[in-house]
C-alpha cells in the first residue's frame, strides 16, 4: 500500500472513530427502555436521560417474583426519572430470593453503566420494599469500594432475614442522605422494616440528621397500601414520585 493510500486509510479509520465521540449514552433515546442485557439475576435494563446526564438513579424492585424482577410495574416512574435527567438503572439482581444479591446487582449495573458512558453524576439508590431494605446496604457496600451515592430513599423497606448478607453500615459516609417511607396502609410490610433499618443506623451511629422519615398518607382517591407504589395516579406520583425529585435535586 503506497502513502496516499495509508494517509487515506488514516482519514477513514480517524472519521470513523470520531463518530462515536459522543458517548454511549447519545446513541440510546431518552426514556426508552434498553434491554435487557446479561443473563439470570445479572440481568440489566435502563433508560437514558433526556439530555446530558444531571443524576444517576439505581432502581431496586421488591420482592414480588418474575414480574417484579422486570421493570414492568415501574416503567411511568423510570420514564419519569428519564426525563427529569437521570439516567436510570434497573437491575434484575436476583432470581427469586437471594441471601446474597451484591455480586449480580453490582454485575448489572456495572454493565449498564458501560452502555451509558460511564456517566460522571451524582448516584442516588431508589429501593421497594426488599429493595428498599437492600438500597442502604448497597450504598453501604458501595461505600466501601469508594463509590459512594449520595443519597438512598427506601419505600416501605422490608425486613431482612437473619441469613442475608448486610452491608457495613458503619462505612456510610456521613453526607450521605438517607430518606425513608411508612405507609399508613401498609400492611405488608407496615413500619416493621423502617423500625430494623433505623436500629441498624443507630447501631453503626450514622447520624440521625442525616435521616428522614417520610409518612405517606391515604388521602381521597388514594390509599398507602404497600403495592400503592406501582399506581401512576395523582395521589401516588405526589406520594412517591415527587420526593424523590427532591432528593434527587439535592444532591445534584
Amino acid at each position: 500500500m503506497g502513502l496516499v493510500s495509508w494517509l487515506l486509510f488514516g482519514l477513514l479509520a480517524a472519521l470513523a472513530a470520531g463518530c462515536g465521540g459522543g458517548g454511549a449514552a447519545s446513541r440510546y433515546p431518552p426514556g426508552v427502555q434498553e434491554g435487557p442485557f446479561g443473563q439470570g439475576a445479572g440481568q440489566v435494563w435502563f433508560y437514558a436521560a433526556k439530555g446530558k446526564p444531571r443524576s444517576l438513579v439505581v432502581f431496586l424492585h421488591g420482592y414480588g417474583g418474575p414480574t417484579e424482577e422486570t421493570p414492568v410495574n415501574h416503567v411511568a416512574w423510570l420514564q419519569h426519572l428519564a426525563a427529569e435527567g437521570s439516567d436510570v438503572i434497573y437491575p434484575r439482581y436476583e432470581v427469586g430470593a437471594s441471601m446474597d444479591p451484591f455480586a449480580d446487582l453490582e454485575a448489572g449495573v456495572s454493565a449498564a453503566l458501560q452502555r451509558l458512558g460511564n456517566p460522571k453524576a451524582p448516584e442516588v439508590v431508589i429501593g421497594y420494599s426488599r429493595g428498599g431494605r437492600i438500597a442502604v446496604d448497597y450504598a453501604a457496600i458501595e461505600a466501601s469500594q469508594g463509590h459512594e451515592p449520595r443519597a438512598v430513599l427506601a419505600v416501605f423497606p422490608g425486613l431482612s432475614s437473619p441469613y442475608e448478607r448486610l452491608g457495613p453500615l458503619q462505612k456510610l459516609d456521613s453526607r450521605t442522605k438517607i430518606v425513608i417511607m411508612v405507609g399508613d396502609r401498609d400492611t405488608g410490610v407496615g413500619g416493621v422494616g423502617a423500625h430494623a433499618l433505623l436500629v441498624r443506623l443507630a447501631y453503626a451511629k450514622f447520624p440521625a440528621d442525616r435521616i428522614q422519615i417520610i409518612g405517606v398518607k391515604s388521602r381521597p382517591g388514594f390509599s398507602a397500601t404497600h403495592v400503592s407504589v406501582l399506581e401512576t395516579s395523582a395521589g401516588a406520583r405526589n406520594a412517591f414520585w415527587k420526593p424523590a425529585d427532591r432528593l434527587i435535586d439535592s444532591v445534584r
